[in-house]
């Protein structure tokens, strides 16, 4: 019998996370929750799990910078990407009324993005906790009729809760960027076509220009730039970047001047990229 794979998320079943899990690897795997990413991070790195599924942006909240930093330490390797589009619902009890809700609790990313809404038509406490689908989960159990969780259709669907109110996200276009995890470097596939790296470079005059030029020159397209302190050491930074192409050739022959202008070269996958698409949602 084929084994089942584990494959670890941030959060718990009814969650953006577990959507976009199921989506990814189809419904039978085995999904491992966990509480926080520094969590699923040590799961995948230590051999716990075949794979997990990371959230690295919001095109709201912006990068989840941390994240970055697991990548980088525990040495974590991408092997796909996917925008899922998010739509965030006003969940309750049977029988709760609109006026009888004095908190919402919700996974503080999820609150921000329903600020307008909630100012609008609610009078009530704002809770942040650790998770949208747990947020649902522990309603469910406590039956309590004044409070009111954000979370998707699925986790009413799973955990019997009814929606008060739908697409309660202030911006439509509200898109999370996932990744798709494992343990060990594998070689890129026939259709690959975008690279995660992370970089470090002098600390001169000029230097990150020499990069973008170099990028340039290549004609490639960089399409991520984000910089993140080197913990402990003032003005030195990792540089993430990502970097799109049409054949991987491309990509190597830029590695190599790369490497040759930077104190260090590292990657994080080598992948085919996702294209946004409107229909490309869960249940939610």
């Amino acid at each position: 019998m084929k084994q089942i794979k584990k494959i670890a998320i941030q959060g718990y079943p009814g969650s953006f996370h577990d959507a976009v899990c199921k989506q990814y690897f189809d419904q039978k795997v085995n999904v491992i929750p966990a509480d926080n990413f520094n969590i699923l991070g040590s799961l995948l790195s230590s051999g716990s799990v075949d794979g997990a599924v990371m959230a690295i942006e919001n095109s709201i909240a912006g990068t989840i910078l941390q994240n970055y930093r697991i990548l980088r330490e525990e040495k974590l390797w991408i092997i796909g990407e996917q925008y899922l589009r998010i739509k965030h619902n006003l969940l309750i009890n049977a029988g709760t009324k609109r006026s009888d809700i004095t908190e919402v609790h919700s996974h503080p990313m999820a609150i921000n993005q329903c600020l307008i809404y909630l100012r609008k038509n609610l009078k009530a406490k704002l809770v942040e906790t650790e998770d949208t689908a747990l947020s649902a989960k522990k309603l469910a159990i406590s039956k309590q009729k004044n409070v009111a969780v954000i979370a998707s259709k699925e986790a009413a669907r799973r955990y019997g809760l009814e929606i008060l109110d739908t697409d309660i996200e202030t911006n439509k276009s509200n898109y999370t960027r996932f990744f798709f995890l494992q343990q060990s470097r594998a070689r890129p596939t026939i259709d690959a076509n975008k690279a995660s790296i992370y970089i470090k470079i002098p600390d001169k005059k000029g230097q990150l220009m020499k990069v973008l030029q170099v990028i340039d020159h290549h004609d490639l397209n960089l399409s991520k730039l984000q910089s993140y302190p080197v913990l402990g050491t003032l003005r030195s930074y990792f540089f993430h970047l990502d970097i799109e192409f049409d054949q991987l050739q491309q990509y190597l022959d830029l590695k190599v001047d790369l490497k040759s202008i930077t104190n260090e070269y590292t990657e994080l996958g080598i992948y085919k990229r996702d294209e946004i698409n409107i229909n490309n949602n869960p249940k939610s």
